[in-house]
């Protein structure tokens, strides 16, 4: 059973990722020769990158940024597996410059509540990744089902009015099908830009069965044996419990987990 709880004044649902964009197509300025359905990823992209920067590093006694500590490399090789890089980064996930492409509802697991899952239609389907450094970030591959309908017509009309020619098909084409390298997006600490080629640990999807979020290792990029090679057991074991149990505790949400891909 999910645990009841009152949500912070602070935590908004999912539906605010929508409005967010639709605020910042009304105000984009006309797109220069970028094709224009690559245009929604790269406004969330600029944003959510800047921010990024802004939580990886805190200031320290003497005024300078310092990164924030973290677990060592060994440790998270231990609890959430080896850091690879993707058996493939497709095309349409790489901008003009040569870096990675940032999913169309990236968020970092501190900013996901357990409204973002409530609040997610039947079908719908997250994706998650833990990052290099050891963070997990969500998204999704297919935005539809997280998104409803009248939505995500009311970002076309929003699109529409800096681009009267944007179809249906063309605003899709900038929001799905962005994969598990677009999720786990490492950020430039200077320029806020996604670097090119992430390297990821555990990943896989977090979806509902029989009313109840269970997350899997079901990710052909990070999870690939051309890149991970066959864990052990015990090691899928320690790495899904591991994440479970931090989204678990951020969401304040029963979430099970089973292991899939290398069952």
């Amino acid at each position: 059973m999910a645990h009841a709880w009152k949500a912070k004044p602070d935590e908004v649902p999912l539906a605010s990722l929508v409005r967010r964009e639709e605020r910042q197509a009304e105000a984009a300025p006309a797109p220069g020769n970028r094709p224009m359905s690559t245009d929604v990823a790269m406004n969330l992209q600029r944003s959510a990158g800047n921010q990024a920067v802004s939580r990886l590093v805190s200031s320290g006694p003497s005024g300078r940024a310092h990164p924030v500590q973290r677990a060592s490399p060994a440790e998270l090789d231990h609890t959430a597996g080896q850091a690879v890089p993707p058996k493939k980064t497709k095309d349409h996930e790489i901008d003009d410059a040569g870096d990675v492409r940032l999913n169309p509802l990236w968020v970092p697991l501190g900013e996901f509540s357990g409204r973002d899952l409530d609040n997610s239609p039947e079908g719908a389907k997250w994706q998650y990744a833990v990052t290099e450094d050891g963070e997990i970030s969500l998204g999704s591959e297919d935005v539809a089902s997280l998104i409803p309908r009248a939505q995500l017509d009311r970002l076309l009309a929003g699109m529409r009015t800096k681009q009267p020619g944007m179809t249906a098909d063309d605003l899709s084409g900038g929001l799905e099908n962005m994969g598990h390298p677009t999720i786990a997006a490492h950020f430039d600490q200077v320029t806020g830009r996604t670097t090119h080629n992430p390297k990821g640990r555990v990943s896989g999807e977090l979806y509902r069965i029989g009313g109840v979020w269970t997350l899997n290792d079901k990710s052909g990029r990070f999870m690939a044996e051309k890149v991970r090679g066959k864990p052990q057991p015990e090691d899928l074991e320690r790495w899904l419990s591991g994440v479970a149990q931090r989204i678990g505790r951020q969401t304040r949400r029963r979430i099970n987990y089973q292991i899939m891909k290398h069952s």
